[in-house]
């Protein structure tokens, strides 16, 4: 047998154990007209641009840089195609799987969301390595061209697959989420777009910074390099959980995954910034810096926090099921368990820790004339209102009906922040004349304008004691409605009869139906 036979063969037994939502999508792909017509596409563009580049670079293709500038526009025409059209036909691919109904056909067979979605992924990535291999000759032509630099293009070409699972992962997530038929088309629209601003960006910036070396001595650039990377697999990570989610059974835990992608950020986020400031130094972050980490930290809690703690209270059996067996184990799998009343524990304690991380990475940020620990603690104090009071009323409407769904509670909270805002200007259209006083007593409703004043005067005398006292006792007063909820939600998990499984079960009705055995 030769060898020829021999590797056809071990493919075929290799593609049997292949995802067969990878094998179904990529053969489906690459019989497609987009691909077909985006590959041509391609190839054309890139051959023009040998042909007229070559041509007017003239004396340059010797004693200048014209490798550079010739694979700046081989990567202008990959971009197009792996930042735009791939994620783009993911998106559609996925979306059209719910509209043909063919999404709960392969709900019922044994293929796991988790599959079909990685299968939808791999197919994408499928093609963008088509895409590469196809640009691959034209930017070795560059190679052979003065000012090619090899660990630019290595970097440029490595950066962009991970953008492009990222993006081809957000629109999958996108898709996975149920709309109605006019958000599906406005939804789309908007991938679009958001797609083509993403391609802009990488236009505006990529010329300037493929004429540049990198500088690759520089501890600096490789800090950045490296939480550049983190940021972009744990994001990666947190949008697969969150399509997984939306296309798992009702009854089936959608909230774990997505609450533990949560906390790894924030863990990772804090170790990157203890990372960078044991390589660069301490000092080497200037004051306002702990407030702007603190911030991008605080509204990514709180974003996390606001879908946990307005998720609904039930249970279902198929979770149950799956809780942890000791008590240990439930104490630490508590916070990210389902349910509204353990979703509000897990915010409370994911803003209890950034004070604490603040007060141990940064220099007194609760010091004398600082005022970055107080804007973070100001901030706290506001999701904490917002969010409590917000939930706790939700919690009211539906003990008065049972139609309140998590949506309706997340609307309400939103309306409660627009009338934060809006309500200190109201005295304005009204033409009142102590307009200035009833909107310093008023302000303290407007997250925006006492952030702002905060952070530019801190804790001091130009901010009202009566304005903290109003901030901390709405901010009290909603962690207090939710501190029995919390308590609920706890000692439901930790009360709940460890549940044995079915073969256990079997085993032990086995055993009670087995005859007992005669005395010798």
């Amino acid at each position: 047998m030769s060898t020829l036979v021999r590797a056809n063969a071990w493919l075929e037994d290799m593609s049997d154990h292949l995802n067969p939502i990878l094998v179904k999508e990529t053969r489906q792909a690459l019989k497609s007209r987009q691909f077909i017509v985006t590959f041509l596409l391609m190839l054309i563009a890139a051959w023009l641009i040998s042909v007229f580049g070559t041509l007017m670079a003239g004396d340059s293709l010797e004693f200048g840089s014209a490798g550079r500038e010739l694979f700046t526009s081989y990567f202008v025409v990959l971009a197009l195609a792996i930042f735009v059209v791939v994620p783009y036909s993911a998106y559609r691919g996925l979306l059209n799987e719910r509209d043909q109904t063919t999404l709960e056909l392969l709900n019922i067979t044994s293929l796991s969301p988790r599959q079909l979605i990685w299968g939808k992924l791999w197919s994408a990535m499928a093609q963008v390595f088509i895409f590469y291999s196809a640009i691959a000759p034209f930017i070795a032509f560059t190679s052979m061209l003065q000012g090619f630099d090899v660990a630019l293009v290595a970097f440029s070409l490595g950066i962009s697959i991970l953008v492009t699972l990222c993006l081809t992962m957000f629109t999958l997530m996108l898709a996975a989420i149920p709309q109605n038929k006019h958000l599906q088309g406005l939804m789309t629209g908007a991938v679009f777009l958001g797609l083509l601003f993403v391609i802009s960006m990488i236009f505006s910036a990529v010329p300037a910074m493929l004429m540049e070396t990198l500088p690759v001595d520089e501890k600096e650039f490789w800090v950045i390099v490296g939480a550049t990377v983190v940021a972009g697999l744990s994001f990666f990570f947190l949008f697969t959980q969150i399509a997984t989610a939306h296309l798992t059974f009702d009854a089936d835990n959608r909230s774990t995954g997505i609450r533990v992608a949560c906390t790894a950020q924030f863990v990772l986020y804090w170790s990157m910034i203890a990372f960078a400031q044991y390589m660069l130094g301490r000092t080497t972050f200037h004051a306002g810096a702990a407030a702007v980490f603190a911030a991008w930290c605080l509204i990514h809690s709180g974003v996390c926090g606001f879908f946990a703690a307005t998720e609904s209270d039930f249970v279902s059996r198929r979770v149950r099921r799956g809780i942890p067996k000791t008590p240990f184990l439930r104490l630490l799998a508590t916070p990210f368990l389902p349910g509204g009343h353990r979703g509000f524990l897990y915010l409370v304690l994911h803003l209890a820790l950034i004070p604490a991380v603040m007060e141990a990475l940064f220099v007194s940020p609760f010091g004398t004339g600082q005022w970055e620990g107080w804007w973070a603690v100001t901030f706290i104090l506001y999701v904490l209102a917002f969010v409590g009071l917000g939930v706790a009323f939700g919690r009211a409407l539906r003990r008065v009906s049972a139609e309140v769904r998590p949506m309706h509670v997340r609307v309400i909270i939103f309306i409660m922040f627009a009338m934060g805002t809006v309500v200190p200007y109201l005295p304005l259209l009204f033409g009142t004349r102590e307009y200035e006083w009833m909107y310093r007593r008023l302000r303290v409703m407007n997250p925006i304008v006492m952030l702002e004043l905060v952070s530019r005067t801190g804790y001091t005398t130009d901010l009202a004691t009566s304005e903290l006292i109003a901030l901390g006792a709405a901010a009290g007063f909603g962690l207090l409605l939710n501190v029995r909820p919390m308590w609920v939600g706890f000692r439901e998990v930790m009360r709940l009869p460890i549940s044995q499984s079915p073969t256990s079960k079997s085993s032990a009705v086995a055993q009670q139906a087995a005859p007992a055995e005669l005395p010798a």
